[in-house]
């Protein structure tokens, strides 16, 4: 089952992934649409300026990676705007709480 399209998962995970970003030294930390019904997080770095696609799911689902097609869009839009693409798996519980911690998969 495809969870993650569930409009509370997505808003959950993507604060999950802003929080880590801007603990993590990130700002200007912004969200954007990236295709359609699909919103990614656009941030500033001092090492490096970021895109990322979130995908969320409810435990006990393990995260699938993006398609083919899906990074090849985020990596040339990343390229085209002078930022690096990322996609951040997200798996949140039932209270919303992170399980685990977010992975990470560089793309461009």
């Amino acid at each position: 089952m495809e969870n993650y399209y569930l409009p509370e998962i997505n808003l959950t995970g993507q604060k999950h992934v802003e929080n880590w970003l801007a603990q993590n030294g990130y700002f200007e930390i912004r969200k954007e649409m990236l295709q359609a019904n699909n919103y990614g997080l656009f941030a500033k770095g001092r090492i490096e300026n970021v895109i990322i696609q979130i995908r969320s799911f409810l435990y006990p689902q393990l995260p699938f990676k993006l398609t083919d097609f899906e990074i090849q869009i985020l990596s040339d839009k990343a390229s085209k705007i002078g930022m690096v693409a990322y996609a951040a798996y997200v798996t949140i519980d039932e209270a919303n709480a992170l399980v685990g911690e977010i992975i990470w998969e560089r793309l461009s």
